[in-house]
């Protein structure tokens, strides 16, 4: 008889300290809800972090506060999430930046995505690759061939050393081998300009900063990141149609520390979730270049996994290291 009520008394036992956790979401939140984005004021970031805030706000009926804690490449801001209460009251705003790359690129990093509980996806980062309007290409097959054409005779910017934007091009250079020197700037505002200028010949932009000079024939759009066309730009290839394993592309999210309970990560999912399949929300995130994406807390998860290593290896061979 004894033997039998082991399994009861397991099951008695889990349900008991799972009731504690289900009261705690059933309470929060219980206090305002801090949303740290570990980027200064005013770029993309920062305006997803105020959208999310104000989602939260309306939805829990808590006050949302966003801090913007920039440093270590994103990695001060983190630090700080990663080692506040895992109650579900501060949330990071974290990019493939913060979760991916960085730990990759610093010898000794200060968090790892491991710190970090998934919350919700929030979207997919398009792109765009840029050259300059006079050069003679149409397309990234013709502007690989001109860069073995001449080897070191041209060069390509980047918002950084280890960006995605940087990355990508190295990844380009893998899969079709070329030479052409990299000149990184600290983000995209002098690069662009630069770019214009004539004085390197092709980057990889945010759509953000990239439409404007678009439109107005100040440079050429030859791909953008991603399987699928950009709704913004619909008559311009995906980068897979001519590199079909360049499928990295950046995305933005919304995390919690580790150990966030389960059904507090599940209620968060659940309203950002919400957001992302409304039209004015999505139309919202298109007009700062972000594609909606709603994932699963588990979905997201399992992809943070996955790109993290996906990355990490392009940091390695690209020999990129942080300054």
């Amino acid at each position: 008889m004894r033997l039998g009520r082991r399994p009861l008394l397991a099951s008695s036992l889990a349900g008991a300290l799972a009731l504690p956790v289900a009261a705690k979401a059933q309470s929060w939140p219980s206090q305002p809800i801090k949303v740290v984005v570990p980027y200064p004021p005013g770029g993309l970031t920062d305006v997803l972090g105020r959208l999310v805030g104000e989602r939260l706000q309306t939805g829990f009926g808590q006050p949302a506060v966003i801090e913007n804690k920039p440093g270590a490449a994103t990695q001060v801001g983190a630090a700080a999430v990663a080692k506040s209460p895992s109650d579900g009251h501060t949330l990071l705003l974290a990019t493939v930046s913060t979760l991916c790359i960085t730990p990759a690129l610093y010898a000794k990093p200060l968090i790892h995505h491991t710190d970090f509980a998934p919350v919700a996806m929030m979207g997919r980062v398009t792109l765009i690759l840029v050259c300059r309007p006079d050069l003679p290409v149409a397309d990234p097959k013709a502007l690989v061939a001109m860069l073995q054409a001449k080897p070191d005779g041209y060069s390509f910017g980047s918002p950084g050393v280890g960006t995605a934007h940087h990355l990508l091009v190295e990844l380009m250079r893998s899969m079709q081998p070329f030479k052409a020197i990299h000149v990184p700037y600290l983000g995209s505002a002098k690069a662009v300009i630069d770019l214009m200028e004539g004085r390197f010949e092709f980057m990889f932009l945010d759509a953000a900063v990239a439409l404007p000079p678009l439109k107005a024939g100040k440079l050429t759009a030859l791909a953008v990141t991603g399987p699928v066309p950009d709704p913004t730009l619909p008559e311009v290839p995906p980068i897979t149609t001519y590199f079909p394993g360049l499928d990295l592309q950046p995305w933005m999210s919304i995390v919690g520390p580790a150990g966030l309970p389960a059904p507090i990560a599940a209620r968060l999912n659940g309203e950002l979730n919400k957001a992302l399949t409304e039209p004015a929300f999505i139309q919202r995130l298109a007009e700062v270049g972000l594609i909606a994406q709603p994932w699963t807390v588990e979905a997201f998860g399992d992809f943070i996994k996955r790109d993290a290593m996906r990355w990490a290896e392009l940091v390695k061979s690209s020999g990129a290291k942080a300054e």
